[in-house]
């Protein structure tokens, strides 16, 4: 309904980004329209917390350069910028409805850089109340005959010190609370998990 907040072709077209079109993250009017909801949610409907599910840019975007695609980067900021400001806008608006705010964010992010989809981890610590890595294991790449997603245990500990390091580098950091793997691993081996791997996962964090 609204092609001007959308990420576009350089002719202006709306992109079909991972099978379906996206509001550019630089565009205020998208994060009005997403604050209003999250307080329509805390005003009327009760809730005390708004978790922002994968504040990022979408999948895709990498295949594309400066000539190819049009983010309407109005302002000439960075994609950390974008995310962190639009976090930051959330947060004043939500915490004077009286509620928290958190965040999602890919298990990547723990490293020390800016993921290729915007996040950067101490830049939305920093913010939010609560900051909730993905850390799952079958999502993260095999070294070798070494697959992440059969050492449970070993994956979530090692990415719970790198989540740590980046917590370490932020001013006035969120509550951590991790999101772990609880379904079967979508790779092969296609192992499953139950009790122990969730176990393990908690033990490593």
């Amino acid at each position: 309904d609204h092609p001007e907040c959308a990420i576009t072709n350089p002719e202006g077209e709306p992109l079909k980004l991972s099978g379906e079109y996206w509001p550019t993250p630089y565009n205020r009017t998208a994060w009005q329209y997403k604050v209003d909801l999250a307080v329509e949610a805390v005003e009327l409907m009760g809730f005390n917390e708004i978790q922002f599910d994968y504040v990022r840019f979408p999948d895709g975007t990498w295949y594309y350069d400066a000539k190819t695609i049009d983010y309407r980067n109005t302002y000439g900021e960075s994609k950390a910028q974008a995310v962190q400001r639009f976090l930051m806008y959330a947060a004043d608006r939500i915490h004077a409805a009286g509620a928290y705010i958190s965040a999602d964010v890919f298990g990547e992010t723990s490293m020390d850089y800016v993921c290729s989809y915007g996040q950067y981890w101490p830049a939305i610590s920093n913010v939010v109340d609560a900051i909730s890595g993905m850390p799952y294991p079958d999502h993260f790449g095999a070294s070798g005959s070494w697959r992440p997603w059969e050492h449970p245990y070993d994956t979530l500990y090692s990415w719970g010190k790198s989540a740590m390091a980046r917590q370490a580098e932020t001013a006035t950091p969120a509550a951590v609370r991790t999101w772990i793997q609880a379904y079967n691993a979508i790779r092969k081996p296609y192992n499953t998990y139950g009790p122990d791997e969730v176990s393990a996962q908690i033990r490593g964090l």
